[in-house]
């Protein structure tokens, strides 16, 4: 043996202590919950729920939205944007694919955030609640873009 090189015991992987190789193969292997399809059309139930109640609360209260955020004017908007909620909402619910109207959902962000832009001209908005809500748009259609993609893989 040379001199540079000294004798060590081989050391094992701390998975392995005390398993079965099979056993330590099986959760090596194991993918993840929050990567499945089951995963994500759970949750794309829940964006349907979500969908469903804060159209519910923009279709009965257009006038405290608006003014939460600043803006005298906009209720029948609010109203109109509520309605597609909801209609996106009953369609993830009630469909047996879902992913196309997740792709829906992300159309109908766009056109939020581009409500929300045009508040932020008005001079008497509040500029702080309208760059929270684009910022909760954003998050939203990200969420919409994520599931619809992965459900459109595997065709749910």
């Amino acid at each position: 043996m040379d001199a540079t090189m000294t004798e060590a015991p081989r050391r094992r992987a701390p998975a392995s202590d005390g398993r079965p190789r099979t056993e330590v193969n099986r959760i090596r292997d194991t993918v993840p919950e929050l990567a499945t399809p089951a995963w994500a059309r759970r949750l794309a139930i829940g964006v349907g729920w979500f969908s469903i109640g804060f159209g519910m609360a923009e279709v009965l209260a257009p006038g405290k939205i608006t003014r939460l955020f600043g803006v005298d004017r906009g209720a029948n908007l609010v109203r109109g944007l509520g309605l597609r909620e909801i209609t996106s909402g009953v369609g993830i619910l009630a469909g047996s694919r879902i992913a196309p109207v997740l792709w829906g959902r992300v159309a109908g962000d766009a056109l939020d955030m581009a409500s929300l832009g045009a508040a932020l001209t008005d001079e008497e908005a509040n500029r702080r609640m309208v760059a929270l809500g684009l910022g909760a748009v954003a998050g939203v259609m990200l969420l919409d873009a994520f599931l619809g993609k992965r459900l459109g893989e595997t065709r749910a």
